[in-house]
């Protein structure tokens, strides 16, 4: 998502025969906000934003960004909260997959929050000393040398040991969103915990681990 103070460049136009001087590498700036106050240019579409369809106004543009030195496309919406300009290198990008992708960012944030809080699924302990010991640091790293051949076997094996069990965390995560589905009125039924006031009918995966 871009900010609200950001500019972008138009690409220059080519340069004409016999013209003297360096080609231009910027077009004209433009001030990406800027670019609302032309709402006639928008196309009006349907759009699914943060689990409701409601109308969008929209508009895509491929402009130089200067922090990349190259095409960026550039979505810009109005939707009900307002209005909003996202970034993406694929310059073919729909404008409308990309807004429903940005808005689907928030599902995933939640799905890590639980992974990580709830279910434990990154506080894995598996090491050997026969993995080579990174740091936080990138410089510490710059020394950092590949295990040696004899010991790819165990450090293959501790890499699987990682994904296998944040994979049976993300298993046991979907468990308790499909318990919470199919039993929501047993989950109720037996819950004895103090909750000061249900925020929704379905019971959240915190509500079925403790039942």
């Amino acid at each position: 998502r871009a900010k609200k103070n950001y500019v972008a460049y138009f690409e220059p136009e080519p340069p004409q025969p016999g013209q003297l001087g360096r080609p231009k590498s910027y077009g004209d700036k433009l001030k990406l906000m800027e670019c609302f106050d032309y709402i006639h240019l928008f196309s009006t579409v349907s759009c699914q934003v943060y689990g409701r369809v409601e109308e969008v106004s929209i508009l895509a543009l491929n402009l130089i960004w200067k922090p990349t030195g190259g095409l960026i496309r550039f979505v810009f919406a109005v939707t009900s909260r307002g209005p909003i300009v996202l970034m993406c290198s694929d310059l073919n990008q729909d404008p409308v997959v990309a807004l429903e992708l940005y808005c689907t960012r928030t599902w995933i944030e939640v799905m890590f929050c639980h992974l990580k809080h709830l279910i434990g699924a990154f506080q894995f302990r598996f090491w050997s000393k026969k993995m080579p010991r990174h740091s936080r640091a990138p410089k510490t790293n710059r020394a950092l040398t590949a295990p040696a051949a004899t010991n790819l076997g165990k450090v293959q094996q501790c890499w699987e040991a990682y994904e296998r069990f944040v994979m049976l965390g993300a298993i046991a995560l979907g468990l308790l969103q499909l318990i919470a589905l199919r039993f929501t009125a047993s989950i109720w039924q037996q819950h004895r915990g103090f909750l000061r006031t249900r925020s929704r009918t379905l019971p959240s995966e915190r509500t079925v681990k403790q039942v």
